[in-house]
């Protein structure tokens, strides 16, 4: 097994050092002859000892944690916190409307030969990042809906 990279060189030289080493411990990243090392270390050192033992503490509470999905009354209270989600829809449809629409009077714009260039490159760069934008927006709940745990779940 190789060291991370942003790890000191082996064997460390201080007890800095050795917090890093204690880190990569804790994530599985030494090799037995490493680990058996930092064990000789702790035993020596209360610093260092302390410290893996706070690791260690973290570690198993995180390993131990329970993530539930909140209740439905509880969905419910972060809904109505949140704000209807009728005025949430409105909002966005008026605001992309809007966007569309100035798209496509800047994109008539463009093709005016009249204007300058600059006003040319700028309905250009608008175009563009509103494509740009829906196109990321597209891609984005197409990627979340193939790979969403929990499409299969019917409240």
């Amino acid at each position: 097994m190789t060291a991370p990279a942003d790890l000191p060189t082996w064997p460390p030289g201080n007890c800095e050092e050795v917090s890093l080493w204690l880190n990569a411990r804790s994530d599985g990243e030494c090799t037995p002859a490493q680990e058996g090392w930092l064990a000789e270390h702790l035993q020596g050192c209360a610093r260092c000892s302390r410290e893996w033992a706070e690791l260690e503490r973290l570690r198993l509470a995180f390993a131990c944690a329970r993530l539930r999905e909140p209740a439905d009354f509880e969905r419910e209270a972060l809904r109505r916190a949140l704000g209807p989600r009728l005025l949430e829809t409105a909002g966005w449809s008026l605001f992309v409307g809007g966007a569309l629409i100035l798209a496509v009077f800047a994109a008539m714009e463009m093709f005016d030969d009249e204007g300058p260039l600059l006003q040319h490159l700028a309905v250009a760069a608008l175009l563009g990042g509103l494509g740009l934008l829906f196109l990321r927006i597209l891609l984005e709940r197409l990627r979340v809906r193939r790979h969403d745990p929990y499409r299969e779940v019917r409240r």
